[in-house]
């Protein structure tokens, strides 16, 4: 009875049913099931190779589809006679058991693969997307940064170039500020630029000249790690904001220059116009004024025109207006007092001759005592020719030709054509011959050449001071008459 103890209970209702079937059931019934068991061990390997084969495949197909484990595992149990009695299953339990960890192993390495996989996927795309992102935020900051040194080195120039400008004005027109104011040159007229002077004196005073150079900036970011993109995103931000702010401080001064600068050259253009257009006057006005003196006038007027408000004209260009008027006026009342000399009439003569055969050059004359050191008993003069300004000259002669001009001596009359050949070299077609190899420039022998080629072949034409000319100087110079 005691191998009877050791059945399950499944086991004793078999046994009874057996028992009940057949008179020596018990002992067939525990042959039966030693018989069964030996059944259930060979069912239970035959399960184990069919679970190690469906492992193997499952496995092999990485465990695409869990559900077919667990479906090979329900046909190992269902294959197990177990289900007939306790005792008949546990063989087969036993030898199942260590193919049991394999399935959710193979689960678990393609689940921490893919969780690999995609993590090192983010990783490099986040990687790429800063990558990017640093390199662009790098190079909207070196286009900025460059952007404000460009704008700050441009304002610099400027308005260095301003403050020049406004101290060489200011400077220029001390001069003219500090002269007498003369009548011909309004009150108001004057009194503003003065104003406005002091003005652009004022502002540029306290400026100092700022030397600008540009930051040394790498265009890239040393490396790309993000601590290393920032702080030089940062830096060249710093960068441009100071440099903005520097600008706009320079900008503001140089448009304070400007602006003192403009008032400054309206002021000075107004005076200019007032002393030019008097100067016009006195130029058509005064018709017993010296060319010459008439020449600095006009010259000082043109120089005026090119740009009045420059400090290479500025106050010296203005008062050489004046001074070049005052010229011009004193050379009406020297020429209109001449005319009161009771020697004028005939000077007057000698001066209409002497012009009648100048051919268009313009004349100056003076009358001295002494001419070169001689006077009294001598005839004598000189010539100084120009040949800009339309060409003209200034003869000066002495007292004692208006003596032989009365009594009519040949030798004055020839002296002073003499003179008049002088200045014939200023006109072009004469210049060419004056020039050429027959006379090279002699300025005595071509005077003389061109006298006696206007018929004054005697010792006044210069013959006793200086020589006969040559035949061929007479014919030479006889083709300018």
């Amino acid at each position: 009875m005691s191998d009877e103890e050791d059945f399950r209970p499944g086991a004793q209702d078999e046994q009874a049913n057996s028992t009940a079937a057949e008179p020596l059931g018990g002992l067939a019934a525990v042959s039966g099931g030693a018989a069964g068991a030996a059944v259930s061990g060979a069912e239970a390997r035959g399960a184990e190779a069919r679970a190690a084969e469906s492992s193997a495949d499952a496995s092999a197909a990485g465990d695409a589809d869990s559900g077919r484990s667990a479906d090979a595992a329900d046909s190992v149990a269902d294959a197990s006679p177990a289900g007939r009695g306790g005792a008949e299953s546990e063989p087969a339990t036993a030898g199942a058991a260590p193919t049991a960890p394999a399935r959710p192993r193979s689960r678990l390495w393609v689940t921490v693969t893919a969780s690999v996989v995609l993590a090192v996927g983010a990783v490099v795309g986040a990687g790429w997307g800063w990558q990017a992102f640093a390199t662009e935020r790098t190079a909207v900051a070196q286009q900025q940064v460059t952007a404000a040194s460009k704008a700050l080195s441009d304002v610099t120039d400027l308005r260095g170039m301003a403050l020049d400008k406004a101290r060489a004005s200011v400077a220029s027109m001390n001069g003219f500020i500090e002269h007498p104011r003369p009548d011909y040159l309004g009150e108001a007229t004057a009194k503003s630029l003065a104003d406005a002077q002091q003005k652009l004196k004022t502002t540029s005073a306290d400026l100092t000249y700022r030397a600008f150079d540009p930051p040394r900036v790498s265009a890239a970011s040393p490396d790309l790690m993000p601590w290393t993109v920032i702080a030089d995103v940062q830096r060249k931000q710093q960068l441009t904001q100071r440099e903005d702010a520097t600008g706009r401080a320079r900008a503001a001064e140089l448009k304070s220059l400007t602006a003192a600068q403009k008032s400054f050259a309206t002021s000075a253009s107004a005076v200019y116009k007032e002393l030019a257009a008097h100067g016009e006057g006195v130029l058509t006005a005064d018709g017993s004024a010296t060319y010459a003196s008439k020449i600095e006038l006009r010259h000082a007027i043109d120089d005026g025109k090119k740009d009045a408000t420059s400090s290479q004209f500025g106050g010296s260009g203005l008062l050489q207006i004046i001074t070049a008027i005052d010229g011009v006026n004193a050379a009406q009342t020297a020429g209109e007092a001449a005319k009161q000399d009771p020697a004028y009439p005939v000077r007057a003569q000698i001066e209409d001759y002497a012009r009648s055969i100048a051919h268009g050059v313009t004349l100056d004359f003076e009358w001295h005592e002494l001419v070169s050191g001689l006077g009294e008993g001598w005839y004598s003069g000189t010539t100084m020719y120009h040949d800009g300004d339309g060409g003209w000259a200034t003869i000066d002669l002495n007292f004692e030709l208006q003596e032989g001009w009365s009594y009519g001596d040949v030798d004055a009359r020839a002296l002073i054509t003499h003179e008049v050949g002088h200045a014939q070299v200023v006109r072009p077609e004469c210049k060419t011959l004056f020039d050429g190899p027959t006379f090279n420039r002699d300025d005595e022998m071509w005077a003389t050449a061109w006298a006696i080629a206007m018929g004054f072949d005697t010792p006044g034409s210069g013959t006793s001071a200086y020589g006969r000319p040559s035949d061929e100087q007479i014919a030479v110079a006889g083709q300018c008459r």
